[in-house]
């Protein structure tokens, strides 16, 4: 009888083991799953703050070119407006290439 309560008694211990095991894989399935979601908020706020640097930097850059453009274009309109005009020159350029002698 002796063997039998030694077989029994390291059964349940067995049990008891099994279950304890079980728990630790529950809990730590629960730790993994919270951990993930911290890593997905913070991976996702990082990556949203990136996004928003870079729209910024977007925005200031086409801005100036723009301005940049604009201010350029104008003075390129100004710098044509001031060129003499060379009607005499011009007319004779146009019968030279329309009015062939």
């Amino acid at each position: 009888m002796a063997e039998s309560d030694v077989i029994g008694h390291l059964i349940s211990v067995e049990h008891e083991a099994a279950s304890m095991m079980q728990d630790a894989q529950i809990e730590a399935d629960k730790r993994l799953a919270a951990a993930k979601v911290q890593a997905d908020d913070a991976y996702k706020k990082q990556y949203e703050e990136i996004i928003r640097e870079l729209e910024n930097k977007y925005q200031v850059c086409t801005s100036e070119i723009s301005q940049k453009k604009q201010e350029d274009f104008k003075k390129y309109q100004e710098e044509i407006q001031q060129l003499p005009t060379d009607v005499v020159s011009f007319n004779k350029l146009l019968d030279s290439l329309l009015f062939v002698h």
